[in-house]
């Protein structure tokens, strides 16, 4: 359940740093991790496995399991996918906005 928790707190607060104003963090801060995920997270990657993250993060704690060949140790890899994920982004979005042409040589 503590891994469940650390992820929509990862995936929330990604989504507030990237939030436009304060009614959107408002926003993202009362709605359900996996609808977030759903309609705010715009990098694929990051919403393909932050996904399959929340799935197997309900497995852990419901009484059933839907994804029986998958334990702890898949949704820790999956957190990890996710967290790489959005390194990836943010550090991409960072060069691309420090260096956002061809540079002009002196």
């Amino acid at each position: 359940m503590g891994y469940r928790k650390a992820l929509e707190f990862l995936i929330k607060d990604y989504l507030i740093s990237e939030a436009p104003n304060d009614a959107t963090k408002d926003e993202i801060k009362k709605e359900f991790l996996g609808d977030t995920i759903k309609k705010r997270v715009n990098d694929p990657n990051v919403k393909s496995v932050a996904e399959r993250a929340v799935w197997l993060g309900n497995d852990e704690t419901h009484y059933e399991r839907k994804w029986q060949d998958k334990d702890l140790s898949h949704l820790k890899q999956l957190i990890q996918l996710t967290i790489h994920w959005i390194e990836a982004h943010k550090l991409t979005e960072k060069f691309l906005n420090e260096m956002p042409g061809k540079a002009i040589l002196p």
